[in-house]
């Protein structure tokens, strides 16, 4: 389900829908500086930028107050010095700081700028899994720089400096790109929200009567990617469900490959040679990667087909979807 990002001093999180925004607003969790960026937009708007919102926001004279001078030792880097600041000064968004820090200051910022961020929260559990109560398998100290490796709905997966992977939630990180001007941030976001650019098209499923039998489904479906970066390391949900709507049974289906920016691919699935490997497993590949397979070896054009079968343990079903559940922009520097 696409969601709307809020980013508020020094922490990201999503909202629902606009009543849940509208509900933030009313309670004052939401100020007329935060950011917002719609869902499927690739723009930030400011809080007080949504009709909706006004009139439930707090004036600009409620917020005079926080606009003190922070008081910090100086950090030993520049990025430090941003988020000391940020974190000193409540009330300002991480936008009112991002003003003049444009991308030579992000090459300043080396790597950081493309494939890691920082954690910006106490005592952070790295978790097993994509939920708050999943098993920790180690933590990660305040001011650690960490590397992204995926986006799974409010879930950054990452790893450490000493290696160790896991799950961390989005609020507890800060990507750098966030302190630049509003063109990079446009340009770079895709590399922190890459769910909100890629999405399932033209998706069909169907049964015959011995996959029925089977409990075996076909799905048919494209992946369109609209962002500047190739997307790769997808994940997909399959979900189905009786003819009230109630969900039966989900799976989670990984799919290998890539896809090109600006580019859709159909999804399908490579199927063993049995006579050189009776064990082998068939594969399920964008028709983007799988044409670079072909360029190399043209027989395995015998082996293909253009949709995937699930194996789903309900036999008696009437709706079925497939939905983006997790998801890598391939990192670049742009022109």
């Amino acid at each position: 389900m696409a969601r709307w990002l809020v980013t508020q001093v020094d922490r990201q999180f999503s909202a629902t829908d606009l009543d849940e925004l509208k509900q933030l607003a009313s309670r004052g969790e939401l100020g007329r500086g935060d950011m917002i960026q719609p869902p499927g937009a690739s723009d930030w708007l400011y809080a007080v930028e949504l009709p909706e919102l006004k009139g439930l926001l707090p004036s600009s004279s409620d917020l005079d107050d926080d606009f003190d001078m922070p008081r910090s030792k100086v950090p030993s880097t520049l990025l430090a010095l941003v988020f000391i600041l940020i974190g000193a000064a409540g009330g300002y968004s991480i936008y009112h700081y991002s003003v003049g820090i444009k991308e030579t200051n992000l090459e300043l910022l080396a790597e950081i700028a493309l494939t890691e961020m920082l954690v910006t929260a106490e005592g952070v559990t790295i978790r097993s899994a994509s939920e708050s109560g999943s098993s920790g398998v180690g933590s990660v100290a305040k001011d650690e720089k960490v590397q992204l490796l995926a986006k799974r709905n409010d879930f950054y997966r990452i790893r450490t400096n000493t290696g160790t992977e896991g799950w961390v939630q989005v609020n507890q990180v800060v990507p750098a790109y966030f302190f630049s001007d509003a063109e990079t941030r446009e340009d770079y976001d895709p590399l922190y929200n890459p769910d909100n650019y890629v999405f399932v098209k033209n998706a069909g499923w169907m049964q015959t009567p011995d996959q029925r039998a089977d409990n075996r489904t076909l799905f048919n479906f494209q992946l369109q990617n609209k962002s500047k970066f190739d997307m790769e390391n997808i994940v997909l949900m399959a979900t189905i469900k009786d003819p009230n709507g109630k969900v039966l049974e989900t799976t989670e289906i990984a799919i290998g490959g890539k896809i090109k920016r600006f580019e859709a691919a159909m999804v399908g699935t490579l199927k063993p040679d049995l006579r050189a490997d009776p064990e082998g497993e068939p594969r399920r590949l964008t028709e983007t990667t799988f044409q670079e397979m072909l360029k190399e070896d043209p027989s395995l054009q015998e082996r293909w087909i253009d949709s995937i079968e699930v194996q789903l343990g309900s036999d008696t079903f009437e709706q079925a979807s497939i939905d983006l559940l997790e998801v890598r922009a391939i990192p670049k520097k742009l022109d």
